[in-house]
């Protein structure tokens, strides 16, 4: 059974990682990369101020308020999730190894399986990639993960210029018209990734 971190908000150190914000019966899971050192620095996800993750998810309507960092551990009771594909910080993914990408992504399906989430959004294509061995754009994806269903969106990274606020946004809004949906019928594509 995974273990929820019994760490404090903001109480990561350095070379410490981000606690995963999960329980059983959430909506979403957002899933990260993994952290950065900053956002392991302060204990907090998405920390950097540049990171988009934060204005797009309440322009979305996913939350009814606006937030930031300071609100990762509130976002259960939305029934929203924050967890990593590989949970040690870095200051860039070009430090993480195959090994712990494929470790990562073990441990990964182990946890939504046993919370059971009804939806995974991989923020990036690089973990979905990793945790599915698929490609693809955003959106929903013909797949589950530890048998929840698969959303992709771009990265919030502001290194992820490719990618404008905007463009996050409207993908968040596809995500909650999705969860929305899967609430009013929840027969799906059983695939498994």
């Amino acid at each position: 059974m995974p273990s929820r971190s019994k760490e404090k908000p903001g109480a990561s150190a350095p070379g410490k990682s981000l606690p995963d914000y999960l329980r059983p019966g959430l909506d979403i899971v957002f899933v990260g990369l993994n952290p950065g050192l900053y956002s392991a620095q302060i204990g907090r996800y998405f920390a950097h101020r540049q990171n988009r993750f934060w204005p797009a998810l309440a322009a979305s309507g996913l939350v009814p308020e606006m937030v930031g960092p300071e609100d990762d551990v509130r976002l259960p009771d939305w029934g929203i999730g924050l967890t990593d594909v590989v949970k040690r910080p870095t200051s860039g993914i070009h430090e993480l190894s195959s090994v712990e990408f494929r470790r990562g992504a073990k441990a990964l399906e182990e946890k939504i399986a046993y919370y059971q989430p009804r939806i995974v959004c991989f923020v990036g294509f690089t973990g979905y990639q990793y945790c599915c061995g698929k490609t693809g754009g955003s959106g929903r994806q013909d797949a589950r993960f530890g048998g929840a269903h698969v959303f992709v969106i771009p990265s919030t990274s502001p290194r992820n210029a490719h990618y404008s606020l905007e463009t996050i946004i409207v993908a968040l809004r596809d995500l909650r018209e999705y969860r929305d949906r899967l609430g009013e019928d929840e027969h799906g594509e059983q695939l498994i990734c």
